[in-house]
């Protein structure tokens, strides 16, 4: 008996020890509603000690007033009928503190009948958290939803199957998409995106959303799209950031598009490179769906990622299933009644119970929409949500408090703040500190009036922004704004209002974009597309518009006008004896002097190298033209003084009148070139009037082609020859041969101006012939005179390079010439090796038996370090285009020492082009260049001039032994 009463004793004691510890708490009365039980969970939820309510009523402790009625009601119901609202189920209801306050509770009561009574047990859980976190939630999409709301950038959402779960109002405009779950087969995929040709799908691996979706985070990939609301299409940058949930699974993706449409335009007529945008970070972390296709047999088409998360079952395992046997569907009401909903409004949604495969219960949140065609029903499309109240309400405020902060924190590119109902800022992120200048903690509390301009808070607009904002729910605007430093800036501005669940007003969200950048752009090229660059002159196409609306003014009143056409007098001279930047200097003195010249109403224009043009109005006396053009002749034939250099040019005019020569402005101006012509076979320096007996064009510029046919037999190509300096030991390595054509005596014509027409006709091969025996056979000459030994280095087109029997031609004049080939170096375009590496083969022949290769223009094209390698040429020749802004540009200097040391590790010389002053040779020395060439040392002379200065020794402008101390006092202090 002893040991009964023992065992009895323990068993009570093990049964408190589980009540008192369980996670709920627990409270058993008998049927007057007396307490009998009270845990201890149940002290520390409602403040009562278990002494202090053993045997009160369940009314004089925990039941609120006014709930008192509806108890004992529920107690007397159950004895009467068996039955009552909180009986084996879970109920939330509302229970007092022992201090009076109110709790939040989830209850469940279970009777529990005995021989002689009946004891209710009841499960009690503080739910006061939990309604927490569920305000919280709901706080913080509110929140996120009015900030994708009013971002200008389109911003769409899927799952794992690119289904779209989210769009905001800008994707439905710039994507041509309906809102998220209007079409649930509408996915990213679908939207017709092309490469940058316009007509290339974008392949589907490589789109932004698949890119994702496997892990990748994507930014500014560039997209073109076209559709119905864009017939003539926009050019996206599109981001793309995976959506990842708590245990790092990818669950989804987020993308956002930006229309750079206008920059891209921009930047196309500006000829730069698209860069410039800038990365956007949008991440917002969504409900992980799982979404299911089954026929209306129920058999499952389509499992997605997340179904096979939630449910544990492969696709594999679930496609060719049951569905509702697969998941063990507990329905709340027959599947019949179901059934007959969706097939008579397409749709239904509702909470069902599903089992995993590892026999987990699932509470999800399901929609139905039945799929028609031709009128009959062909599949279900069903999305369900996990709703497991707990842990759904914990991850998504986790989920969307994390969203927002990276949402907001990301986005450097935008300044986005909050502000309360009267304006004053809440939050500040790193994007408004970087753009507007201010941290965040000088701006909390500062009214938003603060970044703009005075003139804009003296007219009211910051408050007439929210205002508007307030009245019409959006207010954008594109101002000019202030920073910290006082610095304006340009930018767009979107206000959005936040409301209260009451309807009142909680605040107001600003999201701005620097735009200056573009704005200034769009200022610069409108300025740029019409105005020469080195003169800030009208340029051609100004020139050609200012032209037609003249003739159109004197046309409709009936007063001349004339054109003045000009070309600077000894201006090749200029650029061979002093360089091309002196000559650069000159047309900016002329142009300087052409403005101050003419009147007001007159009109200048450089149309190209050394030819301007003038628009002279309203000529009401027939001299004005004459008394311009002697006042323009004597104004330019002033001396120059440009950087010490006292240099003199001149001027030749020629004159056209219209309506008297012409009557469009081509005709017009040809007749002015005509006259022009006339005045510089007239002895320059003069001017002259058009006449009907002037000749016409120079046979060269009309019958080009012809003319260069006619130019070999009547010997006009002329060779002329610029040194090369070896700086290791400044002496004559080599000399570039330039060709040059005197197609009369007064037209030395420059290759530039005839030599694609030569490539076009096939001429090239038969002058490059000519030019290579006639250069070899010079250097002969002068070997067999005794000169110094040195290579002549000879130009070649992709044309010469592309016979066949060019390295046999070129074999063969070196041995007519008696020419050893370590003497010849032929100089190959870098763009050439790009584009057409197949010519290496016809060189390979020529290098083996000695024959040096230059790659030439070396940092214009974009040859692969692999090929460089691979081509073992001899010489590489930095552009001129480099060298001409030595050493003050701080890119152009790491381009050419970054070439110089690649040079120099593949132990091939480098020879630089174009050098023209001191102080780019010092650079250049700095930095190892083994050889150079340029009009510092000599410009492109005739054999007999480029042999006299090697005879003499005065090739070279500068003082070899002064730039050998300078460079040997650089080293020493490196």
């Amino acid at each position: 008996m002893k040991s009964l009463t023992l065992k009895k004793m323990q068993a009570d004691h093990l049964y408190q020890l589980i009540l008192d510890n369980a996670l709920d708490a627990f409270v058993a009365i008998d049927s007057n509603s007396n307490i009998i039980d009270w845990s201890m969970q149940a002290e520390k939820i409602f403040g009562w000690g278990k002494a202090e309510v053993i045997g009160k009523r369940l009314t004089e402790t925990i039941v609120p007033a006014e709930y008192h009625a509806a108890h004992l009601t529920g107690m007397k119901n159950y004895f009467q009928t068996g039955q009552g609202p909180v009986l084996n189920r879970r109920v939330e209801l509302v229970a007092q503190h022992k201090d009076g306050a109110k709790i939040p509770i989830e209850l469940a009561v279970t009777p529990i009948r005995m021989a002689d009574r009946v004891i209710f047990s009841a499960s009690i859980r503080d739910i006061s958290q939990r309604k927490q976190l569920e305000e919280s939630v709901r706080d913080q999409a509110s929140i996120t939803t009015s900030i994708l709301n009013s971002m200008a950038n389109a911003v769409v959402v899927s799952d794992l199957a690119e289904h779209l779960l989210m769009v905001n109002p800008a994707a439905q405009q710039l994507l041509n998409l309906p809102p998220a779950g209007m079409y649930q087969e509408q996915a990213f995929r679908s939207i017709p995106l092309f490469e940058e040709d316009k007509t290339t799908p974008y392949p589907a691996d490589d789109r932004p959303m698949a890119r994702a979706l496997r892990g990748e985070e994507v930014s500014g990939a560039v997209a073109f799209i076209r559709h119905e609301r864009l017939p003539q299409g926009a050019w996206l940058s599109i981001n793309a950031r995976p959506l990842v949930s708590v245990d790092g699974a990818v669950t989804g993706a987020v993308v956002v598009c930006h229309d750079i449409t206008e920059l891209r335009e921009s930047e196309e007529a500006w000829e730069r490179q698209a860069l410039l945008l800038q990365e956007r970070a949008s991440l917002l972390d969504l409900a992980h769906d799982a979404i299911l296709v089954r026929t209306v047999t129920d058999i499952i088409t389509y499992w997605n990622r997340s179904a096979e998360k939630l449910y544990r079952y492969k696709r594999e395992e679930a496609i060719g299933e049951y569905s509702h046997q697969l998941l063990a569907v507990k329905f709340p009401r027959p599947i019949d009644e179901i059934n007959a909903i969706v097939r008579e409004k397409h749709y239904w949604e509702g909470e069902l119970v599903h089992t995993a495969k590892n026999g987990q219960q699932i509470i999800v949140f399901s929609q139905w929409v039945l799929d028609f065609q031709k009128g009959r029903p062909l599949r279900y499309f069903e999305t369900n949500t996990d709703i497991t109240q707990r842990v759904q309400t914990e991850r998504a405020l986790k989920q969307s408090q994390e969203n927002y902060r990276l949402l907001i924190e990301a986005s450097t590119d935008h300044a986005i703040l909050m502000m309360d109902p009267l304006g004053l800022i809440l939050s500040w992120n790193s994007g408004a500190e970087k753009i507007i200048g201010y941290s965040q903690s000088e701006m909390i509390g500062q009214h938003c009036s603060i970044f703009f301009t005075p003139e804009d808070r003296e007219a009211g607009e910051p408050w007439r922004e929210l205002d508007v904002a307030r009245a019409k729910g959006r207010s954008e605007d594109d101002r000019w704004h202030l920073r910290k430093s006082e610095s304006r800036f340009w930018a767009t501005g979107v206000v959005t209002p936040l409301w209260n669940d009451d309807g009142s007003l909680r605040g107001f969200v600003k999201i701005m974009r620097d735009q200056t950048a573009q704005r200034l752009v769009e200022e610069q090229t409108k300025f740029l597309a019409n105005h020469d660059v080195l003169s800030g002159l009208a340029n051609r196409v100004n020139f050609s518009n200012q032209l037609h609306q003249a003739i159109a003014v004197s046309q409709r009143n009936d007063i001349p006008l004339a054109v003045l056409l000009l070309d600077l007098d000894r201006f090749k001279e200029v650029n061979d004896t002093f360089g091309h930047h002196t000559g650069d200097l000159l047309l900016r003195e002329v142009a300087w002097r052409l403005l101050s010249s003419i009147r007001e109403t007159d009109f200048v224009a450089r149309l190209g190298g050394d030819e301007f043009a003038v628009i002279q109005t309203d000529i009401v006396q027939p001299q004005a033209a004459e008394t311009l053009a002697k006042k323009l002749i004597r104004e330019l034939g002033e001396p120059y003084v440009l950087e010490g250099n006292e240099v003199f040019s001149g001027t030749s005019v020629g004159i056209s009148f219209y309506p008297q020569d012409a009557k469009n402005p081509v005709e017009l101006l040809k007749k002015a070139d005509l006259a022009l012509y006339e005045a510089k076979h007239s002895g320059r320096h003069t001017y002259h009037f058009f006449t009907t007996g002037l000749p016409a064009e120079p046979t060269w510029k009309t019958e080009k082609d012809e003319a260069l046919r006619n130019a070999l037999t009547k010997h006009q190509f002329e060779l002329y020859y610029q040194p090369q300096i070896d700086l290791n030991n400044w002496s004559v390595s080599g000399a570039e041969v330039l060709l040059r054509w005197q197609a009369s005596p007064l037209d030395l014509i420059l290759p530039k101006d005839f030599l694609s027409s030569a490539e076009d006709s096939g001429m090239i091969v038969e002058i490059g012939q000519w030019a290579l025996r006639r250069a070899c056979c010079q250097l002969k000459e002068w070997q067999d005179e005794g000169l110094p030994k040195f290579r002549v280095s000879m130009n070649c087109s992709l044309r010469q390079l592309g016979d066949p029997h060019f390295s046999e031609m070129a074999f063969s004049i070196l041995s007519e010439c008696g020419l050893p080939p370590s003497c010849l170096e032929l100089e190959i375009p870098e763009s050439a090796f790009v584009h057409h590496p197949e010519i290496w083969q016809h060189l390979s022949a020529l290098r083996t038996i000695g024959v040096r290769i230059t790659l030439d223009n070396f940092g214009i094209a974009a040859t692969a370090l692999m090929d460089l390698k691979d081509f073992n040429v001899d010489t590489l020749k930095i552009d001129q285009g480099l060298v001409q802004h030595l050493p003050h540009r701080r890119e152009d200097s790491a381009v050419t020492s970054a070439m110089i040391t690649l040079a120099h590790d593949l132990d091939i010389k480098v020879l630089a082009s174009g050098v023209e002053t001191a102080e780019q040779l010092r650079y250049l020395m700095g930095r190892d260049c083994t050889n150079a060439q340029g009009f510092i040392f000599s410009p492109p002379v005739t054999a007999n001039k480029f042999k006299e200065l090697l005879m003499y020794g005065q090739w070279s402008r500068v003082n070899p032994s002064t730039t050998f101390r300078e460079m040997n006092r650089f080293k020493d202090l490196h």
